[in-house]
C-alpha cells in the first residue's frame, strides 16, 4: 500500500504559483491524417517542455496543420498523394524516410504516438517509427484510434493487425475505439463532432500525462515512476481518467472514473500488475478525501503490486479534481480466452425433448433423414459465418462489471453504474482491439 506521506511540511509553498518541471524532454508525434488533426488539435496547458511533430505521406494535410515541425514521407512513393488507404504504399513510404524519422525522433525520455488505425499511411508508419524509437532510450507511448464500425470489415482488420504489430514495439499502447467513445455524444452527434469526441479524449489522455510528470506538489511522480509500470513492451495497458468540478467533487470525479469508456473495453486484461494513480486537485482538498481516493481506487483496481501514487495540488484550482489511473498488464498474465461450446457434441432436438420428459407428435422414423454435407460447403459456410458475424457479444450481467465485479454494486434508479453506458442501453457495438 501507499507508505509515503501525503502532506507536506510547508504547503503554502506549493500553491504560490503552477511550478512546472523543464529538464523531460517529451515528443508527441502525430502519424497519418487523423494522428496529425488530433495532434494539431492538442491545447497543452503551457507545457513548454513538450515538443509536437506531424509525419504524413500527404504534402497538403501536412501544409494545412498548423503544428510546427512536419515531415512529409515517401515523397518518391506516393508524390505527396497520401497512400490512398493501402499499407503497403504506406510502408513503403516509412521505410523510404528511416533516416528522417530517426532525425525528427531525436533525443527524447518519452515519446507520445498519435495515431488512427484502418488507412494506409498511420497503420503502417507507426510500427516503423515505433521501431526507430525503440533504438533511443525514450520511454515510448501510443495513443491508437480504431475506426468505427459504418467505416467498414476491411478498415477494422487493418486495424486490428496494426494493433497487434504495434503492441510488441512500444511499453504502452492505448487503444481508443470510436464506437465505444461516441457513448459520451448524443444520438444526433454529427460525423464532424464524434472525430472530434475522440481527439478530446486524445486530448486528455496526453494532459493527463504531461501533468503527471511535469507539475511539482505534494507527492511527486517522474519519469521513473512511469517506467515502473512500463517496464517492458507489449503487454496489455488500461487508461482511465476522471474528472469533476464544485459540488462533491471528489464523488463525481471518482464516479467519472468508474464509467470512463476506456476502462469497459471488452478485451480488458483481468488482473493489472503495475497502476499508477495521479491526482490533480486545489489547495482546498482534504487529506481525508485524498485518502478516500486512494482508498477507492486501490478497492477497485488493485494489483498484484503496489499502487504508484502522485498528487499535485494546484493553488488556482478550488473545488475540482481530476483523477488519472495507468495500469500494464504483462502478456502471460492475461486471463485465458473462453473455450467455445463443442457443437457437435450437444444433444439433438428429439433428445433434448426426451430428456425432459416430453413427448414429440412426429414419430422418430418421420424424421427427415440429414444427408451427409461434403467439406469444401461446410468450409465455405464456416467461412461466410467468420466473414459476417463480428458483431460484439455481451456478457452476462455480473461479467460486465470489469474490474469492479467483486466491489458492492453502485446503484442510482435501479441502474449499476459500474456497468457502461453502452452495455446498460444494449447499444451493439463491433470491437476487436
Amino acid at each position: 500500500m501507499i507508505t509515503r506521506s501525503l502532506l507536506s511540511t510547508e504547503p503554502d509553498s506549493l500553491f504560490s504559483e503552477k511550478a512546472l518541471r523543464t529538464d523531460l524532454k517529451i515528443k508527441i508525434i502525430g502519424i497519418g491524417g487523423a494522428g496529425t488533426n488530433a495532434v494539431g488539435a492538442l491545447q497543452l496547458d503551457d507545457f513548454n517542455a513538450v515538443s509536437l511533430a506531424a509525419i504524413n505521406t500527404d504534402a497538403q494535410a501536412l501544409e494545412s496543420s498548423p503544428i510546427t515541425e512536419k515531415l512529409m514521407i515517401g515523397r518518391a512513393v506516393t508524390r505527396g498523394l497520401g497512400a490512398g488507404g493501402e499499407v503497403d504504399i504506406g510502408r513503403a513510404a516509412a521505410e523510404s524516410d528511416r533516416d528522417a524519422i530517426a532525425a525528427l525522433i531525436g533525443d527524447m525520455d518519452l515519446i507520445i504516438l498519435v495515431v488512427g488505425f484502418g488507412g494506409g499511411t498511420g497503420s503502417a508508419a507507426a510500427s516503423i517509427v515505433a521501431e526507430i524509437a525503440g533504438k533511443t532510450d525514450a520511454l515510448v507511448l501510443a495513443f491508437v484510434t480504431m475506426p468505427f464500425s459504418f467505416e467498414g470489415p476491411r478498415r477494422q482488420r487493418i486495424a486490428e493487425e496494426g494493433v497487434g504489430e504495434l503492441r510488441k514495439l512500444v511499453h504502452g499502447l492505448i487503444p481508443l475505439p470510436n464506437d465505444v467513445l461516441l457513448q459520451e455524444g448524443e444520438e444526433d452527434t454529427s460525423v464532424l463532432n464524434a472525430f472530434a469526441i475522440t481527439d478530446r479524449w486524445i486530448g486528455r489522455g496526453v494532459n493527463s500525462l504531461c501533468a503527471m510528470l511535469l507539475s511539482t506538489g505534494v507527492i511527486n511522480l517522474d519519469l521513473g515512476s512511469l517506467r515502473s509500470v512500463f517496464q517492458s513492451r507489449g503487454g496489455k495497458t488500461v487508461f482511465g481518467t476522471g474528472v469533476a468540478s464544485g459540488g462533491d467533487y471528489v464523488k463525481d470525479a471518482l464516479d467519472d472514473l468508474i464509467l470512463c469508456p476506456l476502462l469497459h473495453l471488452g478485451d480488458r486484461p483481468a488482473q493489472l500488475d503495475r497502476i499508477l494513480v495521479n491526482v490533480i486537485g486545489g489547495a482546498d482538498l482534504p487529506i481525508t478525501r485524498v485518502n478516500e481516493i486512494v482508498s477507492q481506487i486501490s478497492k477497485r483496481f488493485g494489483s498484484r503490486e503496489d499502487i504508484v501514487f502522485g498528487a499535485v495540488l494546484d493553488g488556482s484550482r478550488r473545488e475540482s479534481l481530476e483523477i488519472c489511473v495507468l495500469g500494464k498488464a504483462e502478456m502471460e498474465r492475461q486471463a485465458a480466452p473462453v473455450e467455445k461450446a463443442n457443437v457437435a457434441d450437444a444433444p439433438s432436438p428429439l433428445e433434448t425433448m426426451q430428456g425432459l420428459g416430453l413427448q414429440s407428435e412426429i414419430a422418430q422414423d418421420e424424421l427427415p433423414l440429414l444427408q451427409p454435407v461434403h467439406q469444401s460447403k461446410l468450409a465455405s459456410r464456416r467461412k461466410s459465418t467468420s466473414e459476417d458475424q463480428n458483431e460484439f457479444t455481451f456478457n452476462e450481467v455480473d461479467a460486465q462489471r470489469g474490474y469492479f465485479e467483486k466491489t458492492d454494486r453502485n446503484d442510482y434508479k435501479d441502474e449499476d453504474l459500474d456497468v457502461p453506458t453502452y452495455l446498460r442501453r444494449g447499444i451493439k457495438i463491433k470491437l476487436k482491439v
